[in-house]
């Protein structure tokens, strides 16, 4: 492929990645609201929440069969567009229980699109011979962004959810559609002698293993962080998300500077350096109730968790024993449990013991993927 194309290729990976972020905020911005107008307490609203994760989870086996049968550039281009239009169908949920099913079918296509867009870039990384999928993922990170600052102008404009939802609608569908003609035709398959279904490997599930460390630091990291800076400020008057966006801030610089950093440390090295920023981020902003080293402590964090996905992704990619789309659902499978799981065991512990002490579980996640790094990823 001549190297305008790989050009146009990137970009075309790089407006998917922004795309999928920007819709999943376009949604969170939006919880509050369903929340009010459902009138569901706490309890509930966790119940119909718990829809999403699980229509990820059980998407993952299907996204990877679906993206080797009909290419990564069609799952590509059909599961945005199917994303898009379940979010808008959100908007004129009338029951709970229409809440419940459309939530579901709304994770189911987001891991569509997760599985098949990492693919695609996978496949453009390769044409490219340098690592590239770290940005895509910060561009994920800048779509979350510019989609919570859409949401938040849209609340303070006083716009219904059906109209928020039907004005991202039509740009987004015709931008995607758009995007087939540029994305690579192709997938590798170089390996013919890869698998479509098989036993996840050793270093594969080792992989899977440092991506669930991830998952559940990002979990703990996403629902807990803001509450324990407030806790620890203990002032009404100061932000209790600035933890938090510290942390969301240099995951995201992190991303963007990833391939770089990976380019000259490979992915053994970098790998280790997050699990060791993870922990020492960790043990800052647990060790002290001063607000500046906290945020600094988060924001560590964040440095730490920003490449250990797209490296973990590019691994699995090069698997000797499955094809790339099938070795990220598995490896996305195993990761994702995180966000299954983390919330609640932090809840349950923080019950116990207290925040604090819970937290501390993010330092020894960290301490995990130094040590498989260090021992199982060359």
């Amino acid at each position: 492929m001549p190297a305008l194309n790989i050009r146009f290729a990137r970009y075309a990976v790089s407006v998917l990645f922004f795309f999928c972020g920007f819709i999943f905020s376009c949604w969170a911005t939006r919880i509050p609201v369903f929340k009010d107008a459902f009138d569901l307490n706490e309890a509930e609203l966790g119940a119909v929440l718990f829809m999403l994760p699980l229509g990820s989870f059980i998407a993952l086996p299907f996204a990877g069969w679906a993206v080797d049968k009909f290419g990564s550039r069609l799952m590509s281009v059909a599961s945005i567009i199917l994303y898009t239009v379940s979010l808008y169908a959100l908007s004129w949920c009338t029951s709970i229980f229409a809440l419940s099913v459309l939530l579901f079918i709304f994770g189911f296509m987001g891991d569509n699109v997760n599985i098949a867009m990492n693919t695609q870039g996978l496949d453009v990384q390769h044409k490219s011979e340098k690592p590239i999928l770290s940005s895509f993922h910060g561009l994920w990170s800048v779509g979350a962004l510019v989609g919570a600052l859409v949401g938040g102008w849209t609340l303070k404009k006083q716009l219904s959810t059906h109209d928020h939802y039907l004005m991202i609608l039509f740009p987004i569908l015709v931008i995607t559609v758009l995007t087939f003609f540029y994305l690579i035709p192709y997938d590798d398959k170089s390996e013919d002698g890869r698998k479509l279904l098989a036993i996840p490997d050793r270093a594969l599930m080792i992989i899977g293993i440092i991506c669930l460390c991830c998952t559940l630091c990002e979990g703990a990291m996403a629902d807990w962080s803001a509450l324990y800076y407030k806790e620890i400020v203990n002032d009404v008057s100061k932000v209790s998300t600035t933890g938090f966006t510290a942390y969301a801030f240099t995951m995201a610089i992190g991303r963007f500077t990833g391939d770089k950093l990976i380019s000259a440390l490979r992915h053994r090295k970098v790998l280790i350096l997050d699990g060791i920023l993870i922990s020492a981020g960790m043990l800052l902003a647990l060790s002290t109730t001063i607000p500046g080293l906290v945020i600094a402590g988060f924001a560590l964090v964040g440095f730490g968790v920003s490449t250990i996905i797209p490296i973990s992704y590019s691994i699995a990619g090069k698997s000797e024993t499955l094809k790339p789309s099938v070795a990220l659902a598995a490896v996305s499978t195993i990761g994702f449990t995180g966000f299954l799981i983390g919330p609640p065991i932090i809840g349950f512990i923080a019950h116990e013991t207290g925040l604090r002490l819970a937290l501390g579980v993010v330092v020894i996640l960290g301490a995990c993927v130094f040590l498989l790094a260090r021992q199982a990823v060359k």
